[in-house]
């Protein structure tokens, strides 16, 4: 008898056509999301805290903290009219973002129109990530793993083509040009993929197909959800312990840049955190394979570990030199050399270490979720797996914008020294505050659960 090997099924064009999206929805964002709060800042001229609120509380809130009703709602009426609504939205918050100081009156604050900005971006993102997982999921069939490793990389490709193209193009037209051209080009190139090329996936009726357990779920029961895993208190306590986790992410985003224009006021921030994606796209399979023999406990508190170290890392800096501002030459080809501020350096070295923290403990996040809830509603409570990123954005970003007035803008105010050793001490004191909530956790509070 014949015996011919079956290869696998390649993935439907809708499998290809979902990830270009995703590549250009999150090219859009990350072209905007390193210099958000320094253009609320330096542009805008708004506080530290309130530019930090508005990036991580507000946007980075709405972002991950939505899908739990906007996921039910793009089920109900479809991915593809979803992603329209989400792509219109996104396009109209970049250009209301970019264009502030034309549409609103010179001299008065501008707190309104970036709020309405922030608002539609936000609401835009929210819709597009469960749309996308989405159709990852029902168009990967058996090979999920496989697609979302190619979704997360194709994510992370987005990230590092927003930010270049952004920093080219900021560059030559300015901080607000990150917005409008740059991120709403992006969003209008993903609209027009949605409206032309997407095709809706097939969608799974309530029951089993390729081995996959799907239960649509009505508003209603989205929202009842919430009130069903809010009431189990160790689960609460759980995400409480993650989101400390996030606090120290998000620092990325907010604390970073704007300690790095304090210590150099041309720092390409952009440029800086470019660190992060192309870490994640080198070193992502390295690491997955380097963790899978541990349990899903000990890679995430290695992570939080390894980033709680990256923070410690800046407090280096004042303590051997003097002058952090300093720039020294790390790279030099005849006359072409590379320079960077003392800070600078140790900035990315931190960088570096939350790239690798987050590589341990981002994706065993959603297993140990998996595997600590209750059975039979394993899939309710990883609905809820964003919510530690969303308690993190809305708590952390504002810490770090306050941590920064504290220590840095408000002693030079007074002609006081700024003090930056007390912010990452702060910061790092929340990673170590996780590491021992989730050892806590598993050790005493969690029932294993039976076989």
């Amino acid at each position: 008898m014949n015996m011919t090997a079956t290869k696998p099924a390649p993935f439907p064009a809708t499998f290809w056509t979902a990830n270009t999206i995703e590549l250009f929805e999150r090219g859009a964002y990350y072209a905007m999301a390193s210099f958000v709060v320094i253009y609320l800042k330096e542009v805008l001229g708004m506080s530290p805290t309130l530019a930090t609120f508005i990036n991580g509380s507000l946007l980075w809130g709405l972002i991950y903290f939505l899908p739990i009703v906007s996921g039910t709602l793009a089920d109900k009426y479809g991915f593809k009219r979803s992603l329209v609504v989400a792509f219109t939205m996104l396009a109209l918050g970049y250009l209301v973002m970019g264009n502030v100081q034309r549409f609103w009156p010179a001299g008065s604050s501008y707190t309104v129109p970036v709020l309405l900005g922030v608002v539609l971006i936000g609401l835009g993102g929210s819709i597009v990530k469960p749309c996308i997982a989405g159709t990852v999921q029902k168009t990967s069939g058996l090979r999920a793993t496989l697609g979302f490793a190619i979704f997360y990389m194709v994510i992370n490709i987005g990230s590092i083509s927003g930010r270049g193209v952004s920093y080219f193009v900021r560059r030559e037209l300015g901080i607000p040009s990150i917005f409008f051209p740059v991120a709403c080009a992006f969003a209008l190139v993903g609209l027009l993929i949605v409206l032309f090329i997407y095709r809706e996936p097939e969608y799974v009726s309530d029951g089993r197909k390729d081995g996959q357990t799907v239960q649509k779920r009505t508003l209603a029961q989205a929202l009842l959800g919430i009130v069903t895993v809010l009431r189990n208190w160790k689960f609460v306590f759980f995400l409480v312990v993650i989101g400390m986790f996030w606090i120290l992410y998000v620092q990325l985003y907010n604390l970073m840049p704007l300690f790095l224009r304090w210590v150099d006021p041309e720092a390409p921030v952009e440029i800086y955190t470019l660190v992060n994606p192309i870490m994640i796209v080198a070193l992502q399979l390295l690491v997955t394979r380097l963790a899978k023999r541990w349990t899903p406990v000990r890679s995430i508190i290695l992570g939080v570990l390894v980033t709680t170290i990256g923070m410690l890392v800046n407090v280096l800096a004042p303590v051997f030199f003097a002058d952090i501002s300093l720039k020294v030459s790390l790279l030099r080809f005849g006359s072409f050399q590379v320079l960077l501020p003392i800070a600078g350096i140790f900035i990315v070295m931190s960088i570096a270490s939350m790239a690798l923290g987050e590589m341990f403990a981002s994706p065993r996040i959603y297993e140990y979720i998996g595997a600590i809830a209750p059975k039979g509603q394993e899939g309710l409570y990883l609905g809820y797996a964003n919510l530690p990123v969303a308690l993190g954005s809305i708590v952390g970003a504002p810490l770090g914008g306050r941590l920064f007035e504290i220590f840095i803008t408000n002693p030079l105010a007074k002609g006081q020294p700024a003090n930056p050793t007390a912010i990452w001490l702060i910061v790092a004191g929340m990673g170590v505050l996780s590491m021992a909530g989730l050892a806590l956790y598993d050790r005493f509070l969690l029932k294993k659960k039976e076989g």
